[in-house]
Protein backbone atom coordinates (compact mmCIF):
# COMPACT_ATOMS: atom_id res chain seq x y z
CA UNK A 1 0.00 0.00 0.00
CA UNK A 2 1.60 3.27 -1.17
CA UNK A 3 1.89 6.02 1.44
CA UNK A 4 0.41 8.61 -0.93
CA UNK A 5 -2.52 6.43 -1.98
CA UNK A 6 -6.06 7.25 -0.90
CA UNK A 7 -6.30 3.78 0.59
CA UNK A 8 -3.33 4.44 2.85
CA UNK A 9 -4.62 7.89 3.84
CA UNK A 10 -8.09 6.60 4.71
CA UNK A 11 -6.69 3.60 6.59
CA UNK A 12 -4.28 5.87 8.47
CA UNK A 13 -6.98 8.31 9.53
CA UNK A 14 -9.46 5.60 10.46
CA UNK A 15 -6.88 3.58 12.38
CA UNK A 16 -5.66 6.71 14.16
CA UNK A 17 -9.22 7.53 15.18
CA UNK A 18 -9.72 3.94 16.23
CA UNK A 19 -6.54 3.98 18.34
CA UNK A 20 -7.56 7.22 20.04
CA UNK A 21 -11.07 5.91 20.68
CA UNK A 22 -9.89 2.59 22.06
CA UNK A 23 -7.20 4.34 24.11
CA UNK A 24 -9.74 6.73 25.62
CA UNK A 25 -12.23 3.96 26.34
CA UNK A 26 -9.48 1.75 27.75
CA UNK A 27 -8.23 4.55 29.99
CA UNK A 28 -11.72 5.14 31.35
CA UNK A 29 -12.26 1.41 31.71
CA UNK A 30 -8.89 0.97 33.43
CA UNK A 31 -9.65 3.73 35.92
CA UNK A 32 -13.11 2.37 36.60
CA UNK A 33 -11.99 -1.26 36.69
CA UNK A 34 -8.96 -0.50 38.88
CA UNK A 35 -11.17 1.18 41.41
CA UNK A 36 -13.63 -1.66 41.30
CA UNK A 37 -10.89 -4.27 41.68
CA UNK A 38 -9.31 -2.30 44.52
CA UNK A 39 -12.69 -2.06 46.23
CA UNK A 40 -13.21 -5.79 45.73
CA UNK A 41 -9.73 -6.53 47.05
CA UNK A 42 -10.37 -4.31 50.06
CA UNK A 43 -13.67 -6.10 50.65
CA UNK A 44 -11.93 -9.47 50.44
CA UNK A 45 -9.24 -8.46 52.93
CA UNK A 46 -11.89 -7.00 55.23
CA UNK A 47 -13.90 -10.20 54.86
CA UNK A 48 -10.83 -12.21 55.82
CA UNK A 49 -10.52 -10.09 58.96
CA UNK A 50 -14.20 -10.63 59.75
CA UNK A 51 -13.96 -14.38 59.18
CA UNK A 52 -10.87 -14.57 61.38
CA UNK A 53 -12.67 -12.53 64.03
CA UNK A 54 -15.65 -14.87 63.76
CA UNK A 55 -13.44 -17.92 64.33
CA UNK A 56 -11.78 -16.33 67.36
CA UNK A 57 -15.20 -15.25 68.61
CA UNK A 58 -16.33 -18.86 68.30
CA UNK A 59 -13.33 -19.90 70.35
CA UNK A 60 -14.16 -17.26 72.97
CA UNK A 61 -17.78 -18.37 72.87
CA UNK A 62 -16.75 -21.95 73.57
CA UNK A 63 -14.78 -20.79 76.61
CA UNK A 64 -17.67 -18.58 77.68
CA UNK A 65 -20.11 -21.53 77.40
CA UNK A 66 -17.78 -23.65 79.55
CA UNK A 67 -17.48 -20.87 82.11
CA UNK A 68 -21.21 -20.11 82.18
CA UNK A 69 -22.20 -23.76 82.39
CA UNK A 70 -19.83 -24.28 85.31
CA UNK A 71 -21.13 -21.14 87.06
CA UNK A 72 -24.76 -22.24 86.57
CA UNK A 73 -23.92 -25.69 87.98
CA UNK A 74 -22.39 -24.16 91.13
CA UNK A 75 -25.27 -21.69 91.46
CA UNK A 76 -27.74 -24.58 91.26
CA UNK A 77 -26.11 -26.09 94.37
CA UNK A 78 -27.14 -22.98 96.26
CA UNK A 79 -23.87 -22.77 98.17
CA UNK A 80 -20.12 -22.76 97.61
CA UNK A 81 -19.34 -26.32 98.68
CA UNK A 82 -15.62 -27.03 98.34
CA UNK A 83 -15.95 -30.69 97.39
CA UNK A 84 -18.72 -29.95 94.91
CA UNK A 85 -16.67 -27.18 93.36
CA UNK A 86 -13.58 -29.37 92.97
CA UNK A 87 -15.59 -32.21 91.45
CA UNK A 88 -17.03 -29.89 88.81
CA UNK A 89 -13.90 -27.96 87.91
CA UNK A 90 -11.85 -31.16 87.72
CA UNK A 91 -14.43 -32.69 85.41
CA UNK A 92 -14.31 -29.66 83.14
CA UNK A 93 -10.49 -29.57 83.15
CA UNK A 94 -10.30 -33.25 82.23
CA UNK A 95 -12.74 -32.77 79.38
CA UNK A 96 -11.07 -29.59 78.06
CA UNK A 97 -7.38 -30.35 77.93
CA UNK A 98 -6.59 -27.17 75.97
CA UNK A 99 -7.56 -25.04 78.98
CA UNK A 100 -4.53 -24.07 81.01
CA UNK A 101 -6.39 -23.37 84.30
CA UNK A 102 -9.96 -23.93 85.46
CA UNK A 103 -10.90 -22.40 88.82
CA UNK A 104 -13.44 -20.77 91.10
CA UNK A 105 -12.66 -17.67 93.17
CA UNK A 106 -14.98 -16.59 96.03
CA UNK A 107 -15.79 -13.44 97.91
CA UNK A 108 -14.28 -15.06 101.03
CA UNK A 109 -10.90 -15.05 99.24
CA UNK A 110 -10.84 -18.75 98.51
CA UNK A 111 -9.33 -20.00 95.25
CA UNK A 112 -10.22 -23.50 94.03
CA UNK A 113 -8.10 -24.69 91.06
CA UNK A 114 -8.55 -27.87 89.00
CA UNK A 115 -5.91 -30.53 88.43
CA UNK A 116 -4.56 -30.02 91.97
CA UNK A 117 -2.93 -26.70 91.15
CA UNK A 118 -2.09 -24.66 94.26
CA UNK A 119 -2.86 -20.95 94.06
CA UNK A 120 -0.25 -18.49 95.28
CA UNK A 121 -1.25 -17.88 98.90
CA UNK A 122 0.44 -14.49 98.98
CA UNK A 123 -1.92 -13.06 96.37
CA UNK A 124 -5.49 -12.10 97.28
CA UNK A 125 -7.60 -13.23 94.35
CA UNK A 126 -10.16 -10.54 95.13
CA UNK A 127 -7.55 -7.92 94.30
CA UNK A 128 -6.81 -9.35 90.90
CA UNK A 129 -7.89 -7.16 87.99
CA UNK A 130 -9.75 -9.94 86.25
CA UNK A 131 -11.82 -10.65 89.40
CA UNK A 132 -12.67 -6.99 89.92
CA UNK A 133 -13.64 -6.64 86.24
CA UNK A 134 -16.04 -9.58 86.15
CA UNK A 135 -17.53 -8.51 89.50
CA UNK A 136 -18.01 -5.00 88.19
CA UNK A 137 -19.50 -6.14 84.84
CA UNK A 138 -21.77 -8.77 86.38
CA UNK A 139 -21.68 -10.82 83.16
CA UNK A 140 -19.31 -13.19 81.41
CA UNK A 141 -16.21 -11.18 80.49
CA UNK A 142 -13.20 -11.76 78.25
CA UNK A 143 -10.18 -10.57 80.19
CA UNK A 144 -7.13 -9.10 78.46
CA UNK A 145 -3.84 -11.03 78.81
CA UNK A 146 -2.16 -10.74 82.18
CA UNK A 147 0.62 -12.41 84.17
CA UNK A 148 -0.53 -15.49 86.07
CA UNK A 149 -0.34 -15.25 89.87
CA UNK A 150 0.29 -18.98 90.00
CA UNK A 151 2.80 -19.18 87.18
CA UNK A 152 4.51 -15.82 86.80
CA UNK A 153 6.36 -17.07 83.73
CA UNK A 154 3.24 -17.29 81.57
CA UNK A 155 0.66 -14.91 80.18
CA UNK A 156 -2.99 -15.91 80.42
CA UNK A 157 -6.21 -14.77 78.78
CA UNK A 158 -9.31 -15.45 80.85
CA UNK A 159 -13.00 -15.88 80.25
CA UNK A 160 -14.79 -15.40 83.59
CA UNK A 161 -18.43 -15.67 84.67
CA UNK A 162 -19.87 -14.29 87.93
CA UNK A 163 -21.51 -16.65 90.46
CA UNK A 164 -24.65 -15.45 92.21
CA UNK A 165 -26.03 -17.21 95.31
CA UNK A 166 -29.45 -16.02 96.40
CA UNK A 167 -29.03 -13.01 94.20
CA UNK A 168 -25.75 -11.94 95.76
CA UNK A 169 -22.36 -11.98 94.07
CA UNK A 170 -20.47 -14.89 95.62
CA UNK A 171 -17.51 -15.33 93.36
CA UNK A 172 -16.48 -16.11 89.78
CA UNK A 173 -15.62 -19.04 87.53
CA UNK A 174 -12.56 -18.60 85.36
CA UNK A 175 -11.16 -20.61 82.46
CA UNK A 176 -7.70 -19.70 81.17
CA UNK A 177 -5.85 -20.11 77.91
CA UNK A 178 -2.18 -19.28 77.77
CA UNK A 179 -0.81 -16.96 75.11
CA UNK A 180 1.11 -19.68 73.30
CA UNK A 181 -2.03 -21.78 72.74
CA UNK A 182 -3.95 -18.69 71.62
CA UNK A 183 -1.11 -17.82 69.28
CA UNK A 184 -1.12 -21.35 67.83
CA UNK A 185 -4.85 -21.09 67.31
CA UNK A 186 -4.68 -17.68 65.61
CA UNK A 187 -1.80 -18.81 63.38
CA UNK A 188 -3.86 -21.81 62.30
CA UNK A 189 -6.65 -19.59 60.98
CA UNK A 190 -7.24 -19.99 57.26
CA UNK A 191 -6.35 -16.66 55.63
CA UNK A 192 -5.54 -16.77 51.94
CA UNK A 193 -2.51 -15.78 49.88
CA UNK A 194 0.01 -16.24 52.69
CA UNK A 195 -1.62 -13.53 54.82
CA UNK A 196 -1.48 -13.78 58.58
CA UNK A 197 -3.59 -12.62 61.52
CA UNK A 198 -2.77 -11.31 64.97
CA UNK A 199 -4.73 -10.15 68.01
CA UNK A 200 -4.77 -6.80 69.76
CA UNK A 201 -6.47 -6.20 73.13
CA UNK A 202 -8.64 -3.27 74.18
CA UNK A 203 -5.58 -1.24 75.21
CA UNK A 204 -3.93 -1.61 71.80
CA UNK A 205 -1.39 -4.14 73.01
CA UNK A 206 -0.53 -7.19 70.94
CA UNK A 207 -1.98 -10.43 72.29
CA UNK A 208 -0.62 -12.80 69.66
CA UNK A 209 1.63 -12.30 66.65
CA UNK A 210 3.68 -14.59 64.34
CA UNK A 211 6.76 -12.54 65.21
CA UNK A 212 7.83 -13.82 68.62
CA UNK A 213 9.34 -10.48 69.66
CA UNK A 214 5.90 -8.87 69.41
CA UNK A 215 4.31 -11.34 71.84
CA UNK A 216 3.66 -10.07 75.38
CA UNK A 217 5.82 -11.37 78.19
CA UNK A 218 5.64 -11.40 81.98
CA UNK A 219 7.65 -8.21 82.12
CA UNK A 220 6.63 -6.42 78.95
CA UNK A 221 3.64 -5.59 76.77
CA UNK A 222 4.00 -4.60 73.11
CA UNK A 223 1.97 -1.71 71.68
CA UNK A 224 0.63 -2.52 68.23
CA UNK A 225 0.47 1.13 67.15
CA UNK A 226 4.04 1.87 68.21
CA UNK A 227 5.57 -1.23 66.63
CA UNK A 228 3.51 -1.74 63.48
CA UNK A 229 3.30 1.36 61.24
CA UNK A 230 0.08 2.03 59.41
CA UNK A 231 -2.43 0.34 61.71
CA UNK A 232 -3.29 3.17 64.09
CA UNK A 233 -6.49 4.14 62.24
CA UNK A 234 -7.79 0.57 61.96
CA UNK A 235 -6.98 -0.14 65.64
CA UNK A 236 -8.86 2.93 66.81
CA UNK A 237 -11.76 2.23 64.44
CA UNK A 238 -11.83 -1.48 63.53
CA UNK A 239 -13.51 -2.27 60.23
CA UNK A 240 -13.36 1.38 59.13
CA UNK A 241 -10.97 0.85 56.22
CA UNK A 242 -7.50 -0.26 55.21
CA UNK A 243 -4.06 0.48 56.59
CA UNK A 244 -0.67 0.26 54.92
CA UNK A 245 2.75 -0.18 56.46
CA UNK A 246 5.93 -2.23 56.65
CA UNK A 247 5.79 -5.26 58.90
CA UNK A 248 8.52 -6.97 60.89
CA UNK A 249 9.93 -8.72 57.80
CA UNK A 250 10.39 -5.46 55.90
CA UNK A 251 7.59 -6.28 53.48
CA UNK A 252 4.94 -3.70 52.77
CA UNK A 253 1.56 -4.92 53.94
CA UNK A 254 -2.12 -4.05 53.68
CA UNK A 255 -3.99 -4.30 57.00
CA UNK A 256 -7.65 -4.82 57.82
CA UNK A 257 -9.25 -5.20 61.25
CA UNK A 258 -12.44 -6.34 62.95
CA UNK A 259 -13.79 -6.65 66.46
CA UNK A 260 -13.80 -10.18 67.88
CA UNK A 261 -17.38 -10.99 68.76
CA UNK A 262 -18.71 -8.83 71.57
CA UNK A 263 -15.32 -8.47 73.25
CA UNK A 264 -12.97 -5.51 72.90
CA UNK A 265 -10.32 -7.64 71.24
CA UNK A 266 -9.38 -6.79 67.68
CA UNK A 267 -8.13 -9.19 65.03
CA UNK A 268 -5.86 -7.72 62.34
CA UNK A 269 -5.18 -9.46 59.04
CA UNK A 270 -1.93 -8.54 57.27
CA UNK A 271 -2.00 -8.99 53.52
CA UNK A 272 1.04 -8.64 51.23
CA UNK A 273 0.77 -5.43 49.23
CA UNK A 274 2.47 -7.13 46.28
CA UNK A 275 -0.14 -9.89 46.30
CA UNK A 276 -2.86 -7.35 46.97
CA UNK A 277 -1.99 -5.33 43.87
CA UNK A 278 -1.14 -8.38 41.77
CA UNK A 279 -4.80 -8.99 41.04
CA UNK A 280 -5.25 -5.33 40.16
CA UNK A 281 -2.27 -5.42 37.80
CA UNK A 282 -3.56 -8.66 36.32
CA UNK A 283 -6.88 -6.99 35.56
CA UNK A 284 -5.10 -3.99 34.05
CA UNK A 285 -2.94 -6.21 31.81
CA UNK A 286 -5.98 -8.20 30.74
CA UNK A 287 -7.71 -4.94 29.81
CA UNK A 288 -4.65 -3.72 27.87
CA UNK A 289 -4.23 -7.04 26.04
CA UNK A 290 -7.92 -7.08 25.13
CA UNK A 291 -7.66 -3.48 23.90
CA UNK A 292 -4.68 -4.41 21.70
CA UNK A 293 -6.47 -7.50 20.38
CA UNK A 294 -9.58 -5.44 19.61
CA UNK A 295 -7.40 -2.81 17.94
CA UNK A 296 -5.63 -5.39 15.76
CA UNK A 297 -8.87 -7.16 14.81
CA UNK A 298 -10.79 -3.98 14.11
CA UNK A 299 -7.79 -2.41 12.35
CA UNK A 300 -7.36 -5.47 10.16
CA UNK A 301 -11.07 -5.50 9.39
CA UNK A 302 -11.02 -1.79 8.51
CA UNK A 303 -7.98 -2.17 6.23
CA UNK A 304 -9.64 -5.14 4.51
CA UNK A 305 -12.90 -3.23 4.16
CA UNK A 306 -11.11 -0.17 2.73
CA UNK A 307 -9.19 -2.38 0.30
CA UNK A 308 -12.44 -4.01 -0.81
CA UNK A 309 -14.38 -0.75 -1.05
CA UNK A 310 -11.66 1.05 -3.00
CA UNK A 311 -10.89 -1.91 -5.28
CA UNK A 312 -12.86 -0.33 -8.20
CA UNK A 313 -10.30 2.49 -8.19
CA UNK A 314 -7.76 -0.03 -9.45
CA UNK A 315 -9.79 -0.18 -12.69
CA UNK A 316 -10.46 3.55 -12.86
CA UNK A 317 -6.84 4.75 -12.71
CA UNK A 318 -5.55 2.64 -15.65
CA UNK A 319 -8.62 3.62 -17.65
CA UNK A 320 -8.00 7.31 -16.92
CA UNK A 321 -4.37 6.95 -18.04
CA UNK A 322 -5.50 5.53 -21.40
CA UNK A 323 -8.13 8.28 -21.76
CA UNK A 324 -5.52 10.97 -20.97
CA UNK A 325 -3.27 9.46 -23.65
CA UNK A 326 -6.13 9.87 -26.15
CA UNK A 327 -7.45 6.31 -26.23
CA UNK A 328 -11.22 6.71 -25.95
CA UNK A 329 -11.90 3.11 -26.90
CA UNK A 330 -11.28 2.05 -23.30
CA UNK A 331 -14.13 -0.04 -21.98
CA UNK A 332 -14.89 0.33 -18.27
CA UNK A 333 -17.06 -2.31 -16.68
CA UNK A 334 -20.07 -0.88 -14.95
CA UNK A 335 -20.06 -1.46 -11.21
CA UNK A 336 -22.96 -3.19 -9.52
CA UNK A 337 -22.28 -1.40 -6.23
CA UNK A 338 -24.65 1.39 -5.24
CA UNK A 339 -22.08 3.42 -3.31
CA UNK A 340 -20.30 6.63 -4.35
CA UNK A 341 -17.37 4.81 -5.94
CA UNK A 342 -19.77 2.66 -7.94
CA UNK A 343 -21.54 5.81 -9.14
CA UNK A 344 -18.18 7.39 -9.99
CA UNK A 345 -17.17 4.33 -11.99
CA UNK A 346 -20.48 4.28 -13.86
CA UNK A 347 -20.31 8.00 -14.64
CA UNK A 348 -16.71 7.66 -15.83
CA UNK A 349 -17.76 4.79 -18.08
CA UNK A 350 -20.62 6.90 -19.45
CA UNK A 351 -18.29 9.87 -19.99
CA UNK A 352 -15.81 7.67 -21.82
CA UNK A 353 -18.59 6.31 -24.02
CA UNK A 354 -19.81 9.81 -24.87
CA UNK A 355 -16.30 11.03 -25.66
CA UNK A 356 -15.80 8.01 -27.87
CA UNK A 357 -19.08 8.78 -29.65
CA UNK A 358 -18.02 12.40 -30.17
CA UNK A 359 -14.64 11.38 -31.57
CA UNK A 360 -16.10 8.71 -33.84
CA UNK A 361 -18.89 10.94 -35.19
CA UNK A 362 -16.55 13.90 -35.62
CA UNK A 363 -14.02 11.68 -37.43
CA UNK A 364 -16.77 10.42 -39.72
CA UNK A 365 -18.24 13.84 -40.52
CA UNK A 366 -14.86 15.50 -41.09
CA UNK A 367 -13.64 12.62 -43.23
CA UNK A 368 -16.78 12.95 -45.36
CA UNK A 369 -16.22 16.70 -45.67
CA UNK A 370 -12.56 16.12 -46.56
CA UNK A 371 -13.66 13.68 -49.28
CA UNK A 372 -16.03 16.35 -50.67
CA UNK A 373 -19.32 15.08 -49.25
CA UNK A 374 -20.86 18.24 -47.83
CA UNK A 375 -24.28 16.58 -47.87
CA UNK A 376 -23.33 14.42 -44.86
CA UNK A 377 -25.77 14.72 -41.98
CA UNK A 378 -25.05 17.17 -39.21
CA UNK A 379 -23.51 15.84 -35.98
CA UNK A 380 -26.01 14.98 -33.28
CA UNK A 381 -26.30 17.15 -30.21
CA UNK A 382 -24.20 16.18 -27.19
CA UNK A 383 -24.70 17.05 -23.53
CA UNK A 384 -23.12 20.16 -22.07
CA UNK A 385 -20.04 21.70 -23.60
CA UNK A 386 -19.44 18.67 -25.81
CA UNK A 387 -22.25 20.01 -27.95
CA UNK A 388 -20.00 22.97 -28.87
CA UNK A 389 -17.85 20.51 -30.82
CA UNK A 390 -20.86 19.30 -32.80
CA UNK A 391 -22.03 22.88 -33.42
CA UNK A 392 -18.58 23.92 -34.60
CA UNK A 393 -18.31 21.03 -37.06
CA UNK A 394 -21.85 21.65 -38.29
CA UNK A 395 -21.08 25.40 -38.69
CA UNK A 396 -17.92 24.60 -40.68
CA UNK A 397 -19.90 22.29 -42.95
CA UNK A 398 -22.63 24.93 -43.41
CA UNK A 399 -20.14 27.71 -44.20
CA UNK A 400 -18.26 25.51 -46.63
CA UNK A 401 -21.54 24.61 -48.29
CA UNK A 402 -22.39 28.30 -48.56
CA UNK A 403 -18.97 29.26 -49.95
CA UNK A 404 -18.87 26.41 -52.45
CA UNK A 405 -22.38 27.28 -53.57
CA UNK A 406 -21.25 30.88 -54.12
CA UNK A 407 -18.15 29.71 -55.97
CA UNK A 408 -20.28 27.51 -58.19
CA UNK A 409 -22.67 30.42 -58.76
CA UNK A 410 -19.74 32.72 -59.55
CA UNK A 411 -18.35 30.12 -61.95
CA UNK A 412 -21.65 30.07 -63.82
CA UNK A 413 -21.59 33.87 -63.96
CA UNK A 414 -17.99 33.83 -65.28
CA UNK A 415 -19.00 31.34 -67.90
CA UNK A 416 -21.94 33.54 -68.87
CA UNK A 417 -19.78 36.69 -68.96
CA UNK A 418 -17.08 34.98 -70.97
CA UNK A 419 -19.66 33.95 -73.54
CA UNK A 420 -20.91 37.57 -73.60
CA UNK A 421 -17.42 38.84 -74.29
CA UNK A 422 -17.03 36.40 -77.10
CA UNK A 423 -20.31 37.61 -78.64
CA UNK A 424 -19.47 41.39 -78.63
CA UNK A 425 -16.72 43.65 -79.82
CA UNK A 426 -18.15 46.77 -78.29
CA UNK A 427 -15.63 48.19 -75.81
CA UNK A 428 -18.25 49.76 -73.59
CA UNK A 429 -20.19 46.58 -73.38
CA UNK A 430 -16.98 44.65 -72.64
CA UNK A 431 -16.09 47.24 -69.95
CA UNK A 432 -19.48 46.70 -68.33
CA UNK A 433 -18.98 42.90 -68.36
CA UNK A 434 -15.54 43.24 -66.72
CA UNK A 435 -17.06 45.55 -64.08
CA UNK A 436 -19.61 42.90 -63.24
CA UNK A 437 -16.87 40.26 -63.17
CA UNK A 438 -14.86 42.41 -60.73
CA UNK A 439 -17.90 42.86 -58.46
CA UNK A 440 -18.52 39.11 -58.54
CA UNK A 441 -14.87 38.49 -57.63
CA UNK A 442 -15.08 40.99 -54.73
CA UNK A 443 -18.19 39.25 -53.39
CA UNK A 444 -16.44 35.87 -53.55
CA UNK A 445 -13.29 37.25 -51.84
CA UNK A 446 -15.42 38.79 -49.12
CA UNK A 447 -17.04 35.39 -48.35
CA UNK A 448 -13.73 33.52 -48.35
CA UNK A 449 -11.95 36.19 -46.36
CA UNK A 450 -13.02 34.63 -43.07
CA UNK A 451 -10.48 31.85 -43.72
CA UNK A 452 -6.82 32.30 -42.96
CA UNK A 453 -4.67 30.70 -45.62
CA UNK A 454 -1.03 30.22 -46.33
CA UNK A 455 0.88 29.71 -49.52
CA UNK A 456 2.61 26.38 -49.86
CA UNK A 457 6.38 26.57 -49.77
CA UNK A 458 8.08 26.27 -53.15
CA UNK A 459 11.12 24.12 -53.57
CA UNK A 460 13.95 26.03 -55.24
CA UNK A 461 16.24 23.48 -56.82
CA UNK A 462 19.73 24.81 -57.53
CA UNK A 463 21.81 23.43 -60.27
Amino acid sequence: MKRDSIRFKIAKRVCLGLVLTIAALSAVNLIYMSRRVMDEQADEVQLDAQLAAAEIANWQCRLANISETLAETIEAQGELDEEYIYNNIDAVADAQEDLYFVYVATEEGNMYMARGVIYNPTVDVRERDWYKEVKSNGVTTVIDPYVSATRVDIILATVATPIYINGEFAGAVGVDADISSINDYVNSLSVKDEAYAFLVDRDGNIVTHPYSKFEPSAINTVSAIENIPGIESIIKKPGSGMGEGIDYSGERMIYASSYVGESDWIVVVAYSQETYYKNIYRGIWICIVMAVICLLLSGGDIVFAIRRILKPLEKINPAMERIVSGDYTTVIEFSHEKDEIGELQNKLAEMTRQLSDVVNEQRYVLSEIASGNLAVEDMDEFPGELNEIAKSVNDIKAKMNDIISDIQFSALNLESYSMGINDTSDLDEMREIFTELSAEADTLMEKTGIFKTYLPKQNNDST
